[in-house]
């Protein structure tokens, strides 16, 4: 039989899903594989093994120190660029990732980055939180028309490809600067106009980087288990009004996940909605009971785009509700499914009372190693399929 696990986070991102994908891998090892099934470049991923060698995932699945294959689905947005960096860095501290890519995924180019990074500077105290690595602009400019789309299937001939980046520096550009309102005097939007074969020459050399590194391919990891490993957080998927214009442009929850199921023919479902014991947000947007907590966190550090990360206490009813509604979208289209709450961070601040909480609590994480997580006893955790350990370092408020 196989089976799926999901790993979703449940709230604005950064909520531990790179250690419990860490962890997932490492007990099913061989037997799995990870799908990226939403999301792109910006996600931040960070694993630390037991003895301490750290890493941030972002294009290659949070499985891939237990040697776990990746599969970026067609709902995943590639960027070569950094792509190509992220297996460099895993390649100096001894990982040579597998990696296939689902032809259907969409291409950020430069264009797409310079745009984006150019808009957010426009916006000034009114940004939406980007990352600043073209995630937006990449979706808008290839739903705009196929005229302007570019797929990874398109990476197979590259001579072809550079022809068509030198068209959308010429074509899409300048009608995208104007429709943004952008200012065109910018010198790094000067630069981009003057030197296009150049970035387009260097980004290509990035593309076949990225091709000698992975397979582009519609065949898909042949394991027992699909760890489906999400990006961003359920108070960031594309379809919350509530939140908008500060959301993502993805499906955070179940619903992509929901269409690759029957395409990996799997027969059940596990699925882990992840939070911290509070609340974090790494860019703008409201935060409800914003505090001036600090915990130690080496991933999310100041940066242009996003500022510094910001911290409340857990919202336990957004908490239910985001829940709520992704498993309301979700039951029709599993036939076999069961979910459970994670918790990470409980060494930097104890639970919540389990009696408020939509779900039981299935795994607890008390530090930021794989070694520091438990699956709690009695968990419905994919039928035993993971191995119970020790609950005596809970911190619970029962």
């Amino acid at each position: 039989m196989r089976a799926g696990i999901a790993v979703i986070g449940a709230n604005y991102g950064d909520e531990g899903k790179g250690l419990l994908t860490d962890f997932i891998t490492s007990q099913l090892a061989e037997e799995c594989s990870v799908v990226r099934f939403n999301g792109g470049a910006q996600a931040g991923h960070t694993v630390v093994t037991p003895d301490g060698i750290r890493h941030v995932f972002s294009h290659i699945g949070a499985g891939s120190f237990s040697g776990c294959p990746t599969y970026l689905s067609q709902f995943f947005v590639v960027n070569p660029r950094l792509f190509v960096k992220e297996v460099s860095d895993l390649t100096c501290i001894g990982i040579r990732p597998l990696v296939s890519i689902d032809p259907r995924c969409l291409v950020t180019t430069p264009i797409d980055i310079l745009v984006n990074q150019a808009l957010e500077r426009q916006r000034g105290t009114k940004r939406h939180g980007s990352c600043g690595v073209g995630i937006n602009e990449t979706v808008t400019r290839c739903l705009r028309s196929t005229e302007f789309a570019t797929q990874a299937q398109e990476l197979l001939n590259l001579r072809l490809f550079e022809r068509k980046l030198l068209h959308l520096f010429r074509n899409w550009l300048p009608q995208r600067l104007v429709e943004l309102n952008i200012d065109l005097e910018e010198s790094i939007i000067q630069e981009s106009f003057n030197q296009p074969e150049s970035i387009a020459s260097k980004f290509i050399c990035e593309c076949e980087s990225l091709l000698n590194a992975s397979e582009i391919s519609f065949r898909i990891p042949d394991t027992r288990f699909v760890v489906f490993e999400g990006a961003q957080g359920l108070m960031l998927d594309e379809n919350r009004l509530d939140q908008f214009p500060h959301v993502t442009r993805s499906k955070t929850g179940l619903e992509n996940i929901g269409f690759l199921f029957q395409k990996f023919g799997l027969e059940e479902l596990q699925v882990n909605y992840v939070t911290r014991t509070y609340l974090t947000k790494h860019g703008a947007g409201p935060l409800p009971g914003e505090c001036s907590w600090r915990f130690p966190d080496a991933t999310n550090v100041p940066n242009p785009y996003q500022g510094s990360l910001r911290y409340a206490p857990l919202n336990i009813d957004n908490l239910n509700y985001s829940i709520d509604l992704d498993l309301k979208r979700g039951k029709y289209l599993f036939p076999n499914l069961s979910a459970g709450i994670a918790f990470t961070c409980t060494d930097q601040l104890e639970m919540p009372d389990m009696r408020e909480l939509p779900l039981a609590v299935n795994i607890v994480s008390h530090g930021p190693s794989r070694g520091d997580i438990e699956v709690l006893n009695g968990a419905n955790y994919l039928k035993s399929a993971l191995k119970p350990i020790s609950r005596a370092r809970a911190v619970l408020r029962a």
